[in-house]
């Protein structure tokens, strides 16, 4: 009997030992975590292996770990087990291969979180890390962020190279002095009115077309706002702190007031649309920093036709106020003249000027740069346009000739205006002011209307013999039956009475009674023969 208690008191003792043992294993094993991203691991049993039991992270010792937590440059894809290092101040996991973080919202004392030139999407709830002075994630992918409204301790936010097109709302992070948020495809932007403490702003490669709240920056030192779609940066004029000012391709049309910003050393503002007007200001700043060319070209491209023998006028309205410019003018890229003004007149167009012009200025404060003029292109084309024209003759005396009113509409003509009737004879012309004219001896003749540049139409009209005229003419010098129009085409012989041509003609013309040396025929009797027939006998009467 003594045997058998002995036996079950021995049995009971090893079921409590057993039992023990288990609890102690439980216990321990309750204190670790393993880590599952081997390189995580790895680092943390060569850099801290203070916080490691063997191979696994020992959970007190985590929590109680205040050093700063570098995981630089170790190839790591998975940080879970840093959600233990709740007392730590700065985690810096840059250069690894994250694409998520673990939740790390119970490590309120962290100060500092670098996590730059990672695969991340998205970062964790930051929303309790008031303490946080610094938070960066450049080059990441990130397309959003989580509020940031708490974080009031943040001095600087890093985020440029990703994929935001939006900020959460800042308006509370009122001590933030650096934002950091440029190579973002941004389509909006807050307004930075809140945060007057801001030093340094760089917000450039991200669509922008404007930057709202800079006139409350009173504070802001450097501007990084470079390849944007930006036109107006004038809220930054009353600004007396600025040092830098980055703002190289954009659509500037003119800059903010500078001469305020005593500290001002550095201006990039080239491949904007600024001209020496804005620029000249800056040239004798000592700036040490000062890119300012190429600049885009100047003035509206247009098409214009000018009528032949008007004058072309072109002319630079830019740089008005600027008188140390020089100027040279091109047409299709050829030289043609260099001035010191900006204009370019013809008087009188010819079709020669057809072509594309444009004009070069420089300035030699600032020699680095040449504004070119967008191009005039320009054509040419007639003079005037016939729009209406109507010739009529009112009345035909054989005595004292035609009455005639002509009417023309020109398009595009200068007045005064001149009509003339230009006898195909060679005698003088008959002219009015009007269209009218009066005592038009029978004839061809080139009618022509012109206006006060020379410009105009020409025509060829006949003002026929009345009926039933005598074949009598009176040559001396006036209107009045003073010529004979012979009609019918062919060769016209003026024979005298004693068979002797006088005169030889290509008709349809007018006989003015003279012969071939140009003098009168005398007063008698002559036959006028056409193509080798008689016509009709006239009589010159003096």
């Amino acid at each position: 009997m003594k045997q058998l208690i002995h036996i079950a008191t021995n049995k009971k003792s090893f079921i409590i030992g057993s039992l023990f043992l288990f609890i102690v294993t439980i216990s321990v094993n309750a204190q670790t975590v393993a880590i599952p991203d081997v390189n995580f691991r790895n680092k943390l049993m060569t850099s801290y292996p203070s916080v490691m039991t063997g191979n696994q992270l020992n959970i007190a010792a985590a929590k109680t770990f205040t050093f700063d937590l570098i995981f630089t440059n170790s190839n790591i894809s998975d940080l879970t087990g840093v959600e233990y290092f709740t007392s730590v101040f700065k985690i810096d996991a840059s250069n690894n291969n994250l694409t998520s973080m673990p939740d790390i919202s119970a490590t309120t004392s962290l100060q500092y979180l670098f996590l730059n030139n990672n695969q991340l999407t998205q970062l964790p709830n930051l929303s309790t890390l008031v303490n946080l002075i610094q938070l960066q994630a450049i080059n990441n992918k990130l397309t959003s962020l989580p509020a940031l409204s708490s974080l009031t301790s943040l001095n600087y936010l890093f985020l440029t190279g990703n994929n935001l097109t939006s900020l959460p709302d800042i308006s509370n992070l009122t001590n933030i002095q650096y934002i950091i948020i440029g190579d973002n495809p941004f389509t909006t932007l807050p307004d930075f009115s809140p945060n007057v403490n801001l030093l340094e702003l760089h917000c450039h490669q991200s669509n922008l077309t404007e930057i709202k709240g800079l006139a409350s920056l009173t504070k802001l030192s450097k501007l990084y706002c470079w390849q944007n779609s930006i036109s107006d940066l004038s809220d930054l004029s009353n600004n007396t702190t600025l040092t830098g000012l980055y703002a190289f391709e954009n659509n500037l049309t003119s800059l903010p007031t500078l001469s305020n910003k005593p500290n001002l050393s550095a201006v990039e503002i080239a491949d904007n649309k600024l001209t020496f007007e804005d620029l000249l200001p800056l040239a004798s700043r000592g700036l040490t920093d000062f890119s300012y060319s190429p600049q885009d070209s100047v003035g509206v491209s247009t098409n214009e036709t000018i009528r032949l023998k008007h004058p072309i006028s072109l002319a630079m309205t830019e740089d008005a106020s600027v008188t140390s410019n020089s100027y040279a003018w091109f047409k299709n890229n050829a030289a043609l003249t260099s001035t010191s003004v900006g204009e370019l007149t013809i008087a009188s167009a010819k079709a020669s000027d057809t072509g594309a012009y444009y004009i070069t200025i420089t300035n030699p404060n600032l020699p680095l740069l040449t504004l070119t003029h967008r191009l005039w292109r320009i054509a040419t084309t007639n003079c005037v346009d016939v729009t209406s024209y109507s010739f009529s003759v009112l009345s035909n005396d054989c005595s004292t000739g035609a009455i005639i009113n002509s009417t023309v509409v020109l398009n595009g003509g200068t007045a005064p205006y001149r009509y003339s009737l230009i006898p195909f004879s060679g005698k003088d012309s008959i002219v009015s002011t009007t269209g009218d004219f009066t005592q038009v001896p029978p004839g061809q003749y080139a009618y022509i209307v012109s206006d006060a540049n020379n410009c105009g139409m020409d025509t060829t009209v006949t003002i026929i013999k009345p009926g039933k005229c005598d074949p009598v003419i009176t040559p001396n010098g006036d209107p009045r039956m003073s010529s004979y129009f012979i009609e019918q085409s062919g060769t016209a012989k003026i024979i005298d009475m004693e068979g002797k041509t006088i005169l030889q003609l290509t008709t349809p013309a007018v006989w003015y009674g003279t012969q071939y040396d140009g003098s009168l025929a005398d007063a008698g009797y002559y036959v006028i023969i056409v193509n080798n027939k008689k016509l009709t006998n006239i009589t010159i009467i003096r």
